[in-house]
């Protein structure tokens, strides 16, 4: 069992990699120093850097803490889910989360991209290798019939599936899950974004054949 210190600075990391990623949303990396992470995680900076070496190493971390929800997730779903259909939950759980959650799908495609645009291509592709590695191993666990290469793309099709349902049916400023705005509007939308959610993956599933 972790001690009081252990959980602390646990805390004091997550809190530092969600301010990152916070900021990194809503301004951009220009926003996103070093100096305005810690202030607003209540740190200074010689904290941040206890933790963290450089900004990049925080917003992983918070990346990785998603992953591993995700990875917790899929062990959960029902036996009878294929890895598609239980992909599929993950991330239909993500677009009902409200605009202002930094767990939503729409802030995690921007805090993303915003990453990437910060790598260069073979750090791009080690992180991401990296970060996903534990729900490739979790899904290779669930079926072990699937081979290494097509677990990967079926969790690559997932995410572009999610992100292009995103990109070209964002959530309206009228309404959205959290209920502001017409609580009509937004029930309505979100009704209509998360049937183009299915009809992406019914496609993924149909393309795919029997995964079982």
């Amino acid at each position: 069992m972790a001690s009081l210190r252990e959980r602390k600075k646990a805390d004091t990391r997550t809190r530092l990699s969600v301010a990152a990623v916070e900021l990194l949303v809503a301004e951009g990396a220009e926003g996103a120093t070093v100096a305005a992470i810690a202030g607003r995680a209540g740190v200074s900076t010689r904290t941040f850097h206890n933790y963290f070496a450089h900004r990049e190493d925080a917003f992983v971390h918070f990346l990785q803490g998603q992953v591993a929800d995700w990875v917790r997730q899929m062990e959960q779903a029902p036996a009878d889910l294929n890895p598609i259909a239980a992909l599929h939950r993950i991330i239909r759980e993500l677009y009902r989360r409200s605009a202002d959650d930094i767990d939503a799908a729409e802030n995690l495609l921007v805090a993303g991209e915003q990453i990437g645009l910060m790598l260069s291509a073979e750090a791009r592709t080690c992180v991401a290798e990296e970060l996903l590695e534990p729900l490739y191993e979790a899904i290779g666990r669930r079926s072990p019939q699937l081979s290494g290469v097509r677990v990967r793309v079926l969790v690559d099709l997932s995410l572009a599936a999610g992100a292009s349902v995103v990109r070209h049916h964002p959530r309206v400023a009228g309404g959205d899950a959290a209920g502001q705005g017409d609580p009509e509007q937004g029930v309505e939308e979100q009704g209509v974004a998360e049937s183009y959610l299915d009809e992406a993956f019914g496609l993924l599933e149909y393309g795919a054949g029997r995964l079982r």
